[in-house]
């Protein structure tokens, strides 16, 4: 097809490098080769050439039937072309029914006489006997060759039979099978020359162009002496200039001037306009002659009153002026129409609006019910307050008010619940005062979820607890110097916390993270060494000293050995390591305080 072709363009491989040349010259076309398996069977084949050399690239045999799988039987009398698509396997095998034969030598006899009545079949342009005696062949030989495991005599006649049964469906254009046939031949031998150029013939018959150039260029790479699959290219390169050409020259018509559908419209436009021009033009000069005539008449008619004859421009210019005051003569008059229709439609709407404010007029001047139109609405009432309500609503009785007393809400004051125990009325007891109160005036029992922020606090009192942090460490050297760490600052300190109480028990809640700048000082106030401390995670869920995380940074001062020994480093970190333990220590302080505040 045009598709198959243009993609085999994309990508072709200039045939022209193959140095082939045109083979049409008479040469014989059968394989040179002595050793393939084109020659088999004593050489007694259908010739390569046999088939015609001008099949157009797009035939199409798409209702063919396959040859894999059409169990037809075939009458031999029918010379239709419907019985003659079709090639049955089962009539075939019924033939040999009567006298099976299972020697292979026998076997291969057979093949080779069925192949003879084929080739003499074909010979005499019976294509329906030769097809099936090549049938009969292939399937007596086709048990001594499963799995492609027969002897080289066996598969050579093999594939004869279905290389010359390929040519015999070609001859009857059924080129689906032809091509199929011979792929069944290429699946004994791959690169049998023979078996290539038929598939090649046939897929080139089909306008499968990219399939016949593959078979073609292997079968030549097999055996380029082969004038038959030569002469096959070059007819394949110039179906492929042609189709070419006739695609330049498809396109070059498309898009001149000429034959072009781009200009197609804009010509139709101009002739429309042209059309019409003319037609203007004609009419404009029928007028003028219609003119003229009329003014011939008036000067015929002045004569015959003996007045003075008017030449044609002054007639045209009395009558241009006489159209122009008739014309002015209908605008007014149109207009006139107009502004009397404006002014009824005006005219109606104001009456409507007159006779719209004079019914409203009628109706009530207020949207208050009467007495007598509350009864005539069912389901409805008014209250002794003068309240439109629901029919259903049920007023109390003064009686009743007493009763229930007062209901509207008030706050809870715990003086005045405590001084209305001993008033002897319905208000309920409280606990005693030995039972501590857990939660808030409304939540006595604290069984209700009861949360109170207190970050403020915390925060202070977390604060002050770190700075109290202290640590003194007495060198037991020659020396005897105290070193003294303190917590100098508390850079951050962020996180929240909370008293929760649920189920009668308060819960204290505090999440924090704090940073510590410290000084290491010696017995003369002097500052030896400086860092800071880090606290990342002081929780309620850490309740141990040895649970909490204090992280010593990197030195901000680092501490100087006085000696050879390092005698003042190792006494400036123990000191370290105290404060350490006192900034935890510090922390367990501000949780004793935290539970004991709240």
């Amino acid at each position: 097809t045009p598709l198959q072709i243009q993609s085999t363009m994309a990508d072709e491989t200039t045939l022209a490098d193959m140095n082939i040349t045109d083979a049409s010259s008479g040469a014989t076309a059968e394989p040179t080769s002595g050793d393939g398996a084109a020659a088999a069977a004593d050489g007694d084949d259908v010739p390569m050439t046999d088939a015609p050399s001008d099949v157009a690239l797009d035939t199409n045999d798409a209702n063919e039937p396959d040859p894999a799988t059409d169990d037809t039987p075939m009458d031999e009398e029918d010379s239709s072309a419907s019985s003659s698509d079709t090639i049955s396997n089962d009539s075939d095998e019924s033939a040999d029914a009567d006298s099976p034969i299972t020697d292979p030598s026998a076997l291969l006899l057979t093949a080779i006489s069925h192949k003879e009545s084929g080739n003499a079949a074909f010979k005499s342009s019976n294509y329906i006997e030769a097809t099936r005696s090549y049938r009969k062949g292939t399937t007596i030989l086709k048990p001594l060759n499963k799995n492609n495991t027969g002897d080289e005599q066996v598969k050579g006649l093999l594939i004869t039979l279905q290389t010359n049964l390929s040519m015999v469906c070609y001859k009857q254009e059924k080129y689906k099978m032809s091509r199929d046939v011979a792929a069944k031949a290429l699946e004994i031998d791959g690169e049998n020359v023979k078996a290539l150029y038929r598939r090649a013939m046939a897929c080139r018959a089909l306008g499968d162009v990219d399939g016949a150039k593959v078979d073609l260029k292997l079968a030549y790479k097999l055996e380029p002496t082969n004038v038959a699959v030569k002469k096959e290219l070059v007819l394949l390169k110039k179906s492929l200039e042609e189709y070419k050409a006739n695609e330049r020259e498809r396109l070059k018509k498309a898009f001149s001037k000429s034959g072009s559908l781009l200009y197609q419209d804009k010509e139709a436009d101009e002739a429309k306009k042209a059309k019409e021009k003319e037609e203007k033009e004609r009419a404009a000069k029928a007028a003028l002659e219609e003119r003229k005539k009329q003014w011939e008449d008036e000067c015929v008619r002045r004569m015959s009153l003996e007045e003075e004859a008017i030449s044609f421009e002054d007639w045209e210019k009395e009558r241009k002026q006489k159209e122009e005051e008739e014309q002015k003569a209908r605008d007014r008059a149109k207009k006139e129409e107009e502004d009397r229709k404006r002014k009824e439609r005006k005219a109606a709407r104001e009456a409507e609006k007159r006779n719209a404010k004079s019914n409203a007029d009628e109706d009530s001047d207020d949207d208050e019910l009467t007495e007598k139109e509350l009864a005539m609405l069912r389901g409805y009432k008014k209250t002794s307050d003068g309240r439109t309500t629901s029919y259903f609503t049920r007023e109390q009785t003064d009686h009743e008010k007493e009763l229930i007393g007062c209901i509207k809400p008030k706050r809870l004051d715990e003086s005045a619940t405590a001084s209305s125990n001993g008033s002897g009325n319905n208000t309920p007891t409280p606990l005693s005062q030995s039972t501590s109160s857990v939660g808030s005036a409304w939540n006595q029992a604290g069984t209700t979820w009861e949360e109170k922020d207190t970050t403020e606090w915390c925060k202070q009192c977390l604060k002050s607890c770190l700075l109290d942090a202290t640590a003194a460490h007495h060198s037991g050297r020659e020396d005897a110097t105290t070193y003294i760490a303190v917590v100098k600052g508390v850079d951050t300190l962020t996180g929240d916390a909370s008293v929760a109480l649920a189920g009668g028990k308060k819960r204290y809640i505090y999440d924090f993270h704090a940073s510590l700048k410290y000084e290491i000082l010696n017995d003369g106030d002097e500052v030896i060494a400086s860092g800071s401390l880090k606290l990342p995670d002081i929780n309620s869920a850490t309740t141990a000293e040895e649970e909490l995380d204090v992280d010593v940074l990197v030195w901000k001062k680092a501490p100087v050995d006085n000696n050879e020994g390092g005698i003042k480093v190792v006494d400036v970190e123990e000191c370290r390591r105290m404060l350490v333990g006192d900034v935890r220590k510090s922390v367990l302080r501000y949780v004793e305080k935290f539970n004991a505040n709240f």
